[in-house]
């Protein structure tokens, strides 16, 4: 008995100190960000405006200046301007870039502005750097707890220095924000998972859907992503009779954020839209001359007829349009469906990227940067081997990512709901890009989740990263289909 308590003691102690060494792994990333993000300079576009936040923000518009040390992400400039109209006319600005694209980010920088001023720049940085820290500390630490727990450790690295990811938190663009709310949205469901049912509405679903608000209000799109995420969880572990009561307040809670900028727009504009970009951007992806990525020559643009009416039903019209065009011509419409998931998947640099992540910190400092200065750098890097290196990484890369989902659906139960989670936030923004332009950036909302499942993957080429421990005994039992399998939980492996 008394070596019993003992050993129970000393697993505790060992729990407790994996633990704390599996936080210290993104708290060492955060620090070492804290160093570069120390340098932003701000006063200098601030005092420009002598104060007035409206005259230093078109102070930075009018002479494209970017603070020392601060980064843009690829939009970085439209949401400046979307603060300028903010700042300048309030929340009903007609400034148009807050309906064309989704006002969601301006909005929520909005507040940061006004408190820290000219030191705007460098406490956005640290925001967003510190709630992606919090976001893979907590992540990694409920996956310890799980069958998957010896792997851990390696999906704390690979979230904390993946330097495209990581380093992206410093930069003024919504992606790193949702790759962080993701993380938290997950490591609350397997907290719920873990705990007692008793009680449906707990915190820990409070958090997710409000992590979910906010993650749609800066992506409409990702409303979708949010219905399949809550749809897993109601299936994996409530009852049928209170799913229909489950769904409706996680849904109904996401679907704020969309309803905030409709709203904002039918005061505005006086029309019912998020956003009226989606239809301009699909045709830049789609038509008889297009690669189906971005190209600085004409090409061929799909021919659509003008439209009357505001900027909503013209965006709707194009949509008809395109996808219209794509029904005629099912041929070349696989072509570029094709062609949009090479280049969503596709490296930052190299023969094989395509896309809008030049302005990534890692990409303007990646350890080639100088290399490609040189002819015969540039020749290597753009040549033959450069093209086999980075078919190498896209197939390397989908292989281990495919094998972590493999790996997670086997074991069943709560890793079963994990690899349908994770797994749908990559196809959902494969399919977006695939339906609108070739972008290797829109898969860095969604990179929080393939990292993981990638460390899944690598892992187990190692060894058995499936962990017996009693701790991973979760309530994942899939009560509300149970039936459907002759009363077995249908992930039993």
């Amino acid at each position: 008995m008394v070596k019993s308590r003992k050993k129970f003691k000393r697993e505790e102690i060992l729990i407790k100190k994996f633990r704390r060494n599996l936080f210290l792994i993104p708290f060492i990333a955060f620090a070492l960000k804290i160093l570069i993000i120390l340098n932003i300079q701000g006063f200098a576009w601030h005092s420009a405006g002598g104060g007035d936040l409206a005259v230093g923000l078109k102070f930075l518009l009018d002479n494209n200046y970017i603070p020392p040390n601060a980064w843009y992400g690829a939009d970085g400039e439209n949401y400046i301007q979307s603060l300028y109209g903010l700042v300048s006319s309030g929340f009903f600005s007609t400034e148009a870039k807050l309906s064309y694209w989704p006002a969601g980010y301006p909005l929520l920088m909005w507040p940061i502005l006004e408190l820290f001023r000219g030191q705007f720049f460098a406490v956005l940085a640290i925001i967003q750097s510190a709630l992606y820290m919090f976001g893979a500390a907590w992540f990694a630490d409920e996956l310890s707890r799980t069958r998957v727990g010896k792997s851990s450790y390696l999906v704390a690295i690979f979230l904390a220095f993946n330097p495209t990811l990581a380093l992206n938190t410093i930069s003024v663009g919504y992606e790193l924000p949702v790759v962080s709310l993701s993380l938290v949205a997950t490591a609350a469901f397997i907290r719920y998972a873990m705990g007692n049912q008793d009680a449906i509405c707990r915190w820990e679903l409070a958090l997710a859907a409000v992590a979910l608000t906010l993650s749609t209000l800066m992506q409409p799109r990702l409303i979708i992503l949010s219905l399949i995420f809550f749809v897993v969880w109601a299936l994996a572990i409530m009852r049928a009779k209170v799913i229909p009561l489950f769904l409706a307040f996680a849904i109904g809670t996401v679907s704020i954020g969309p309803a905030v900028m409709i709203y904002r727009n039918l005061q505005v504009h006086d029309y019912v839209a998020v956003s009226t970009n989606l239809g301009i951007t699909m045709r830049l992806g789609a038509g008889p001359g297009t690669s189906g990525g971005y190209s600085s020559a004409p090409t061929g643009l799909v021919q659509c007829p003008e439209t009357e009416g505001n900027a909503a039903n013209r965006d709707a019209a194009l949509v008809r349009c395109v996808l219209q065009w794509y029904g005629d011509n099912p041929g070349t419409a696989l072509k570029l469906f094709w062609n949009k998931a090479r280049y969503f998947w596709s490296p930052w640099f190299g023969p094989e990227a395509n896309g809008t992540m030049a302005r990534n910190p890692w990409s303007q400092n990646h350890p080639f940067k100088s290399t490609i200065q040189t002819v015969s750098g540039f020749n290597l890097i753009y040549g033959g081997v450069g093209k086999t290196i980075s078919w190498l990484w896209m197939l390397a890369g989908l292989a281990l990512l495919i094998r972590g989902v493999k790996i997670l659906w086997k074991i069943g139960g709560l890793e079963r709901a994990l690899a349908l989670m994770t797994a749908s936030a990559f196809l959902m923004n494969l399919v977006s890009s695939m339906l609108t332009i070739g972008d290797h950036r829109f898969r860095i909302p969604s990179m929080g989740m393939t990292l993981f499942l990638q460390a899944i993957g690598f892992s187990s080429l190692f060894k058995n990263n499936r962990s017996k421990s009693s701790n991973s005994i979760s309530s994942v039992t899939w009560p509300s289909i149970k039936k459907r399998v002759g009363g077995k939980e249908p992930s039993d492996a």
